[in-house]
């Protein structure tokens, strides 16, 4: 399968693009070639949530290309508390919404490459500046490192530290609202290829629905 080539930077600059987030970003190569590759991951909360994408050229570099922003929703909104809502009140508090301190589950079997905390918070509707919480993780595949890279950002409450392996949904930090957001969410992007090399390729972020459909109705998430 056609790879979409773009540079890649260590793990470490990776996080640093991330608290600088109007720093040049490394650019994507261009390519007629509009074939992409994607990466099944783990749910990211046991609650329920949807997510928007980053369209194929939206962002040119990792962990922001054809990444998903995540948010918390509940069903009870608009007549009968039929519709979903993403927060309660006017959200204008971080903690009228949903997502709000959600716990985060991990999106595979992997090990912490690298993290970053942003002790401040954004108000919601209002865009952040400065760095943004980060943690990034390399995927495990019966205990050897693989090429695929995923990085949570706008984390709080971070439970894991650097070099620490983690199991597949194992909760590892909490929804934050910090950096570039202008509201409580988490920042899914996956990339694969050696962060020392030249030819990382982003992977479009999909959902493992085997296993929300095991943790959905037993962590108190309401009836679809």
């Amino acid at each position: 399968m056609t790879r979409l080539p773009i540079r890649t930077i260590t793990a470490t600059a990776i996080l640093a693009a991330l608290a600088h987030p109007l720093a040049p970003p490394p650019a994507m190569a261009q390519s007629d070639d509009t074939t992409i590759d994607a990466i099944t991951v783990h749910p990211p909360v046991a609650a329920r949530f949807q997510c928007s994408e980053h369209a194929l050229g939206a962002e040119d570099h990792v962990p922001d290309a054809l990444a998903a922003d995540c948010v918390v929703v509940r069903r009870n909104a608009g007549p009968d508390g039929n519709l979903l809502s993403l927060y309660s009140g006017d959200g204008t508090r971080n903690e009228d919404w949903h997502s709000w301190r959600e716990p985060l589950l991990a999106p595979f079997d992997g090990v912490v490459v690298g993290f970053q905390i942003n002790p401040e918070s954004t108000v919601p509707g209002a865009r952040g500046e400065g760095r943004s919480s980060a943690i990034l993780f390399r995927q495990l595949v019966d205990s050897e490192p693989t090429d695929v890279h995923v990085a949570y950002v706008h984390v709080r409450e971070v439970i894991v530290s650097q070099g620490d392996t983690v199991q597949v949904g194992q909760p590892v930090a909490r929804i934050g609202n910090n950096g570039s957001s202008f509201h409580p969410h988490v920042h899914i992007g996956a990339f694969r290829g050696d962060m020392m090399s030249e030819d990382a390729v982003p992977l479009q972020v999909r959902m493992d629905l085997e296993a929300m459909g095991r943790i959905r109705g037993t962590v108190g998430i309401e009836p679809s």
